[in-house]
């Protein structure tokens, strides 16, 4: 009796993780075939988006991994390390601020849930 339980159980865990792993894909939410949950309504937005912060972003992630890799050492600078969390933080808004500009729903981490104000996925 305990063994068909624990089988039942065990597949309906991974039936509900798979559907809702195919739901998810679908969606976009993981690059899907459909091109996300607003791929339609802000295509010509992101693509202008993308091209006109390009630099920036490269800024971003130079300065992150600069950012990653001090602090990896055995003894970080602090006052290096404070200056490139502020440039860091600056980059960010700086990036933010274009996707306002350009009428973009706001990311991660701004108002909204994990999937960056499309819902939750899981």
């Amino acid at each position: 009796m305990k063994r068909t339980i624990l089988i039942v159980a065990a597949t309906a865990f991974i039936a509900f993780t798979g559907t809702q792993a195919f739901a998810c894909y679908w969606d976009g939410y993981w690059d899907g075939p459909m091109g996300g949950p607003t791929a339609g309504y802000y295509a010509d937005n992101y693509q202008g988006f993308n091209n006109q912060t390009a630099q920036l972003r490269q800024n971003l992630a130079a300065k992150q991994g600069e950012y990653n890799a001090l602090l990896a050492t055995s003894n970080p600078d602090p006052k290096r390390t404070a200056e490139l969390n502020r440039e860091i933080a600056v980059l960010h808004d700086q990036l933010r601020a274009q996707a306002r500009s350009y009428n973009l729903p706001p990311s991660n981490g701004e108002y909204h849930g994990r999937m960056g104000g499309y819902g939750w996925c899981w």
